[in-house]
């Protein structure tokens, strides 16, 4: 007969009792493990340790609550403390591995010097047979990541309810940088508790601030989104500053839903209910430039709190709390001098381009004057000179192509709706300038074998998109291409096992088989990324007449594309599996991978147990454009497959790269 082992005092008990006999402890239910041979569920056919096991004569393992690539977390009871607690442990297969070792124990070190009523507590080290583990607080509650898939298509986290779990992550992050840097704050390691108290977590790829050793300097360590741009360079070398990007990035996100890439869209006008004077709090914390940030978690806890403080008493915060705010005398002193910079620039490139562009008439323009407000007017005048620097360079091509010709069309179109919208003060001013910028710099970039998508709105899932224009590969990624990756990659990449032969004799054939992680590493290889699903679905059936179902039009016709057969087929074979863009195979021959997570529908690498979102038909079976299916990561099947497209980025680096090399 079963039985149910006491997590306080380990006495068997039988299957039906609710409480311990011998204690009184409530036993939380049927064991995982025992004399009939009763065999593990699923979600633990791997886990080191069982449900009702001992470890260390000390935690009684009450339950598996998280599962990893690097290991496991149990809620366990602490026999000695009288407390549930958090097991971490480590893989005994990774214990070998210094640097994940390291980075393990590393966590424990630091946290465990840090008292703080808004960071997970660690308790202690320890290790049992091959398996080491950290002891921590057990917080009852779930990740903000958690709350964000919670919401509703649509629905964002109450402004209110942001801001005060971003002052109390920066109350922690106020404490902790006093001792160390967190290098990796994300919705995954802030969590919340029952009574909506934040609590910051894994500090695993921190060091302390004495410890000049810990990181070096050819390591990048953290999660891309969230990374400030020093910390993409080297994860050695950088400050308090680092955390406060990361944070920028996700009030960004908390408050619109997106990502804030590029020259991000205030989120104002994203939504109604932000109050404007966050943009220009989001805009520094995710300034490029380190010293136009914040200067520490302190200061912008100190510019969001009034704001806190309207929005707690009902009350509407006012644009001018912005002057209050946002202007410590650091900030001023970059402030004039950039605009200054910004000045001098347009009036000198607008000057040129108007002697150029509209001869004499023209030649005698200043900067364009706004009714835009100042801090607008400025990012208008700074993205209008960046269009004029990339005309310039643009008209130097010699020869260029009808499509070039037609970008730098629309590109001179665009610029000057942009400068009418910001005489009257519209707030699609600067949208209208990011689109002509990018339409010079598309012009510029001119990649091979990829169609120029321009910027506009897609419907996906009935709700409407705005997409930034972008290039996407023309025909999917042919077994030829990944083979070549494969072989000249740094270190090599493991071409799959299926197809392994299949490269010398199919070349021209679109590869399959490969895993997210396998595409996406091709794609940054080639210096470009996955597509998001909006980018794959505008390239699909982003123009007005084009239909969302088939290439062809609403109706299945057997023969129009790769469907329903045997096998794949050399890409771009099928005519009529040509969409609006100049894609081919969007319908047909293998399903592609794109960056989407499934289920919270954001652009981010998978983590463990997630699934990502898969768009076009195969040759198994037919798929209308406008849907998607869930697969896992890990997944390598005969019928998927990918394309990349390479972004078109406003920022001013980004933009003086293209100018000066064209990529």
């Amino acid at each position: 007969m079963a039985k149910l082992k006491c997590p306080k005092c380990a006495h068997l008990n039988d299957s039906a009792a609710a409480c311990c006999s011998r204690c009184k402890t409530a036993l939380a239910g049927k064991p995982r493990e025992h004399a009939s041979g009763h065999k593990p569920t699923r979600k633990e056919d791997d886990a080191l340790f069982q449900r009702g096991q001992v470890v260390n004569n000390r935690y009684t393992v009450l339950d598996l609550i998280g599962r990893g690539g690097m290991g496991c977390i149990y809620k366990a009871h602490d026999n000695v403390l009288g407390e549930d607690v958090a097991l971490k442990t480590l893989l005994p297969q990774l214990v070998s591995d210094t640097l994940i070792v390291d980075r393990f124990l590393n966590e424990a070190r630091i946290t465990h010097k840090l008292a703080h009523p808004n960071i997970v507590r660690v308790h202690d080290i320890g290790a049992a047979g091959k398996c080491l583990f950290i002891s921590m607080e057990y917080v009852q509650g779930d990740s903000l990541r958690g709350l964000i898939r919670r919401q509703r298509p649509g629905e964002r986290i109450p402004v209110r309810q942001t801001l005060h779990i971003i002052d109390q992550l920066c109350a922690a992050l106020e404490y902790a940088h006093q001792y160390t840097i967190h290098r990796d704050i994300k919705p995954e390691n802030v969590m919340l508790t029952e009574d909506a108290r934040v609590k910051l977590m894994d500090f695993g790829i921190s060091k302390l601030m004495a410890d000049q050793s810990a990181t070096s300097e050819s390591v990048v360590m953290g999660t891309p989104h969230y990374m400030a741009p020093e910390q993409q360079r080297s994860s050695r070398d950088v400050d308090a500053r680092a955390d406060v990007y990361s944070i920028g990035v996700l009030l960004y996100e908390l408050l619109t839903g997106n990502m804030p890439t590029g020259v991000p869209r205030p989120a104002s006008e994203i939504k109604r209910d932000v109050p404007p004077v966050l943009d220009a709090i989001v805009e520094r914390c995710v300034a490029p430039d380190r010293d136009i940030r914040f200067a520490s978690a302190a200061e912008l806890r100190t510019a969001i709190r009034p704001i806190l403080a309207m929005l707690d008493d009902g009350k509407q915060p006012e644009k001018a709390l912005a002057s209050a705010t946002l202007r410590s005398p650091r900030f001023i002193r970059h402030s004039i001098a950039a605009c200054c910079v910004i000045a001098a620039l347009v009036f000198v490139s607008l000057g040129l381009w108007a002697l150029e562009r509209w001869h004499a008439s023209a030649a005698s323009q200043t900067p364009v004057m706004t009714a835009l407000a100042p801090e607008r007017a400025a990012r208008f005048q700074k993205i209008s000179a960046m269009a004029a620097a990339a005309w310039e360079a643009a008209a130097t091509i010699e020869a260029p192509t009808r499509a070039q010709r037609d970008q730098l069309d629309a590109a001179e179109t665009r610029l000057r709706e942009a400068e009418n919208k910001a005489q009257h003060g519209a707030a699609t001013a600067i949208l209208a300038a990011e689109e002509a910028l990018q339409y010079y710099l598309a012009a510029l970039m001119a990649p091979e074998d990829m169609v120029f998508i321009p910027p506009g709105y897609i419907v996906v899932d009935h709700v409407e998109i705005y997409v930034p224009a972008f290039f996407i590969d023309q025909t999917e990624v042919t077994l030829g291409q990944f083979h070549r990756f494969s072989r000249e990659a740094a270190d090599g990449w493991p071409m799959p096992d299926e197809l392994r032969n299949a490269a010398e004799h199919y070349p021209d054939y679109p590869v399959a088989y490969v895993s997210w992680f396998d595409a996406q590493a091709y794609a940054a290889w080639h210096d470009k990324i996955l597509p998001t699903r909006a980018q794959w679905a505008r390239a699909a059936y982003g123009a007005p007449d084009a239909s969302d179902v088939y290439p062809w039009g609403e109706e299945w016709a057997a023969g129009k594309a790769n469907i329903q057969t045997d096998h794949t087929r050399p890409v771009g074979s099928f005519p009529d599996d040509l969409v609006w863009s100049g894609c081919h195979d969007m319908a047909g021959n293998v399903m592609e991978w794109t960056r989407t997570r499934a289920d919270e529908g954001i652009e981010a690498p998978p983590h463990f147990g997630d699934d990502m979102l898969v768009c076009g038909g195969s040759f198994q079976y037919a798929q209308p454009l406008h849907d998607a299916v869930k697969r896992a990561f890990e997944t390598r099947a005969p019928d998927i497959g990918f394309r990349c497209v390479r972004e078109i980025s406003v920022r001013p680096e980004a933009v003086a790269a293209i100018i000066e090399h064209g990529q």
